[in-house]
């Protein structure tokens, strides 16, 4: 769910405490609430959607395909465009590629939601950099419709997560510092 001003989240959370603290209209429901802690959440497994049930959870990989020479990086789906192909195309083939044709995702827009400027260092592997002075990558917000991950379309080298915002800013931070790690935050 996307807010569109603090007062709505602020109100929608004012009354999920008031419904979790009120017993007798909990009691009162003609169903009964399923718990929001899956066991994915009690075993610690990022393999599967069905869990963090109170935020949103965010496909990511980890994988070495942006050239960094001190290993894998935790990151989203990527793709260089292909030049019979629009941004939109890119990015659905990019999930697509990395996780396999059953999980389908949902675009609102043929928009990206944010843009990044990265400037090649001169430390990138000469093979990985070219002739180029950086790149520009494009994220686009998708939503999950339907399917799941498939594990034998993932790479051997590399590895998947569906990750909170919290989870996947702090795999950043780790990885790339501060200031990427604010850049993920805020995109999130």
């Amino acid at each position: 769910m996307i807010w569109s001003t603090g007062r709505e989240k602020a109100m929608f959370t004012y009354f999920a405490t008031f419904i979790s603290r009120d017993q007798s209209l909990l009691a009162s429901l003609p169903f009964t609430p399923a718990p929001r802690e899956t066991e994915a959440d009690a075993t610690g497994n990022v393999k599967t959607r069905d869990r963090e049930l109170k935020t949103r959870v965010y496909l990511a990989l980890q994988t070495a395909a942006e050239g960094n020479k001190s290993g894998p990086r935790w990151t989203f789906p990527s793709a260089i465009a292909k030049p019979d192909e629009t941004m939109l195309e890119t990015a659905q083939r990019a999930v697509s590629d990395a996780v396999g044709s059953d999980l389908m995702l949902w675009c609102p827009s043929n928009a990206p939601m944010n843009v990044n400027f990265r400037v090649y260092n001169k430390n990138l592997p000469e093979e990985f950099r070219g002739d180029y002075f950086g790149e520009k990558i494009f994220y686009y917000r998708v939503q999950y419709d339907h399917g799941d991950v498939d594990e034998s379309a993932v790479k051997a080298e590399e590895d998947y997560a569906w990750l909170t915002r919290e989870e996947m800013t702090k795999r950043v931070e780790g990885e790339r510092g501060k200031h990427q790690a604010k850049f993920y935050h805020y995109m999130l």
